[in-house]
């Protein structure tokens, strides 16, 4: 089977969670023997095919790319411009699509576009989502109408052992040291209802540093939107408390030393650094938002809090208190991703959709 891969992101971009959910995806398709061919809008890859131009180029020379090499089957992960070249190479040419929706939508639609959009779903053989409630969500809010849904979750990253020197090297090189309790925060600087949420964790960090003088939260990547929350937390007097990393190679090494994950947001699918998280035993804080509760079972794997500064210091202090209830909810989200988030399962979700017609 071949199969063409749409994207806005892929590797070296700023495509975040998308990012790494497609290239976890691609490795598990092509070890199932899937021949694949990416085409991208960001980033950096010789061996697949790069299109950086204007959405409408984008779409444009895609629809060349697909007919030079001739898929069986075309899986979709972005906006128009990646689904409008998928469709009208399936009415040339004829194969499987299927569209995949990952980022919770933030306004609705003019009435024109949603004609538009409405008029490509409608040709999509099947129409994913990466949690039941970006589902329900894209619904409400865009107001379109899916043929057949699927859900397809992602799965965990695999977690590359940690050596003692590389802790040492990060804890040294952001000035943590022997800061403790660590706090941990990935990736919530690209988006606005993420970074407000961050703010709000930052406000709860801020009210536990009278308890914790030594507290730290430590937040990565480097969005859009972390000049404004660095701002914030000088302006909340918390600046002492909050590690700013940027973007960093392997979230894997602040992951194996911090003592809490913290996953503060008003939006999201369902987060991979998340359930990297869950993967390496981390105790989890959490809002109920999206489909982190589709992963989160508050109280069994993971505390579910509202986004109030007050609510989340609370619970950051109960388990920093409560060492052994902390353990058991880090194990148990381990448990939880072994059984339900591998990427095994995602991948042979989306071979029981392309094979429609086709076999492997």
């Amino acid at each position: 089977m071949k199969v063409a891969l749409i994207t806005n992101y892929w590797k070296e971009s700023q495509g975040g969670g998308i990012r790494v959910y497609l290239q976890n995806l691609v490795n598990e398709l092509a070890a199932s023997g899937a021949d694949i061919r990416v085409i991208f809008r960001e980033g950096h890859d010789p061996d697949e095919v790069g299109i950086p131009a204007s959405q409408r180029l984008f779409a444009v020379r895609s629809l060349f790319a697909l007919r030079d090499y001739g898929p069986d089957v075309v899986t979709v992960h972005g906006g128009w411009h990646c689904l409008f070249p998928a469709i009208a190479y399936k009415l040339l040419h004829g194969c499987i699509v299927v569209q995949t929706f990952h980022t919770e939508p933030e306004e609705a639609l003019t009435d024109r576009f949603r004609l538009f959009y409405q008029t490509l779903l409608n040709r999509c053989d099947h129409v994913t989502f990466v949690s039941n409630r970006l589902r329900e969500r894209t619904f409400e809010v865009w107001n379109l109408k899916f043929p057949r849904t699927e859900i397809t979750y992602a799965g965990a990253p695999e977690i590359a052992m940690v050596t003692p020197e590389r802790v040492a090297a990060f804890r040294e090189r952001f000035g943590i040291e022997d800061r403790r309790p660590v706090l941990l925060a990935l990736g919530l600087t690209a988006l606005k209802y993420k970074a407000e949420g961050l703010k709000h964790l930052i406000r709860a960090v801020n009210l536990l540093k009278e308890k914790y003088p030594e507290i730290v939260l430590v937040a990565t990547r480097k969005g859009v939107f972390s000049p404004e929350v660095e701002e914030f937390a000088r302006a909340e007097g918390a600046s002492g408390h909050v590690v700013f990393t940027g973007d960093i190679e392997d979230t894997a090494v602040p992951l194996s030393f911090c003592d809490i994950y913290t996953h503060i947001t008003f939006g999201d699918g369902l987060p991979i650094a998340l359930l990297e998280a869950m993967a390496m035993g981390k105790p989890i804080i959490a809002t109920p938002v999206a489909g982190i509760p589709e992963a989160i079972r508050d109280g069994e794997n993971g505390i579910l809090v509202p986004p109030e500064p007050v609510e989340i210091a609370k619970m950051i202090d109960y388990l920093i208190e409560n060492p052994d209830i902390a353990r058991r909810l880090g194990e148990n989200a381990k448990r939880t991703v072994d059984e339900r988030f591998t990427w095994q399962k995602s991948a042979a979700k989306f071979l029981t959709l392309f094979s429609d017609g086709w076999r492997v």
